[in-house]
């Protein structure tokens, strides 16, 4: 079995639903199935704006009471990897209340949560003067001063005084979502400043690298192709910019993303579909691009050898909420890739876990483990021999 390390952020899930996007004003739509900071509401809705606003208009247009749950994309995947018995890191940033009670959090605070699904998490402590947060190049320079070689051997870093950032995903009755981050008190500031744990890197196959702050995504994905590992990325939609792309995409061995961050991948390179971003990218390592749709639960694969193959639909039972069906179908995908499946069972697995989250208003307690993959498998598919010999 490969190794994986899982690089992003954690998060503390605020799920909302609402009647009808199409309610909501003008302002808001522009941002359907995008991620907008706390800080940035002003410049993206306009003046008068903030987040008071935005969760006034949310709460009005509400349907039921909100949940509260384990989140943030790079721990729903390696949280989704380790239930299924996977070789799995964490490599992520987490504040003060790492380890707290929180509404909707369950077997401990989050970190206790993560380590008892079998996720490796070696962690520092560290501590940034308040005088500098938010200034890059100080802060690299006070962590790498104060903490030296142990900032490239630790999974995880603790900083105090900050805190998990909150994520709200707020969604509609058909499963259209957006989502806001709390950049503000959030913790996630310091991935502008931290530099890759190299040797973190080393130590395994493959690293998956999830949305994060730009310098530290890039940074992890450099080092990772640097090192000879394969790279899978998910695009993300939170301050994605065309030159963070254009640097990374080349450097990454497979990329996933829904249509309209893919779209965002095709902008960047100026190019109108994938086989041109093929004709645009050298060959090495840049190989196959995934676009999940978790509305329909189907994932089309894009070859550079002109393979394009059209994955699903699964049968899909909407009965709870769309937010971390594509966490679902990267975790289920990882597990049996790391485990060298043929590419038709780890996209089938990942859709089988996409419809299992479906069925749930929170994440990880519908993440399956391996008696549960085969079971859902086999109800999907027919035959489960397959994924149960690969689980073995």
């Amino acid at each position: 079995m490969k190794s994986i390390a899982v690089s992003g952020s954690p998060g503390k899930d605020v799920q909302i639903k609402i009647d009808s996007v199409e309610k909501l004003p003008p302002e808001f739509r522009r941002y359907i199935k995008r991620t907008v900071g706390y800080s940035r509401i002003s410049e993206a809705y306009g003046p008068g704006w903030s987040m008071d606003k935005v969760f006034k208009i949310l709460e009005e247009r509400s349907v039921q009471p909100s949940y509260y749950s384990y989140g943030g994309r790079a721990p729903n995947v390696a949280y989704g990897v380790g239930r299924l018995g996977g070789d799995v890191r964490l490599i992520t940033v987490f504040g003060d209340d790492f380890n707290e009670p929180y509404p909707g959090f369950y077997d401990g605070g989050y970190l206790t949560h993560l380590r008892n699904a079998g996720i490796k998490i070696d962690l520092l402590d560290v501590e940034v003067p308040g005088k500098i947060w938010g200034k890059p190049e100080e802060m690299r320079s006070h962590l790498e001063g104060s903490y030296g070689d142990a900032l490239y051997r630790c999974d995880a870093l603790r900083v105090r005084s900050k805190e998990i950032p909150t994520i709200v995903c707020a969604k509609d009755v058909e499963g259209v979502d957006f989502y806001y981050i709390d950049d503000i008190k959030g913790v996630s500031t310091v991935d502008l400043a931290r530099p890759a744990p190299a040797k973190i890197v080393e130590k395994v196959d493959i690293v998956f690298v999830t949305s994060s702050e730009m310098p530290f995504m890039k940074e992890m994905i450099l080092a990772a192709d640097r090192l000879g590992k394969e790279v899978v990325v998910d695009i993300g939609s939170y301050g994605i910019t065309p030159e963070y792309l254009r640097e990374t995409v080349p450097h990454s061995t497979i990329v996933f993303g829904n249509t309209s961050e893919i779209q965002q991948v095709l902008n960047a390179f100026q190019v109108e579909d994938i086989p041109a971003l093929y004709e645009r990218i050298p060959e090495d390592p840049f190989k196959m691009v995934l676009v999940e749709d978790k509305i329909e639960g189907t994932v089309e694969v894009f070859s550079r050898d002109g393979g394009r193959e059209m994955y699903g639909p699964i049968k899909i039972k909407k009965t709870g909420n769309s937010v971390g069906c594509c966490d679902g179908i990267a975790a289920g995908f990882l597990s049996l890739y790391q485990r060298g499946s043929a590419l038709d069972l780890c996209i089938q697995a990942g859709l089988v876990e996409c419809a299992a989250i479906w069925e749930i208003e929170t994440i990880h307690e519908r993440l399956l483990d391996r008696k549960e993959l085969i079971s859902r498998y086999a109800s999907q598919f027919g035959d489960a021999s397959r994924i149960e010999k690969a689980l073995r």
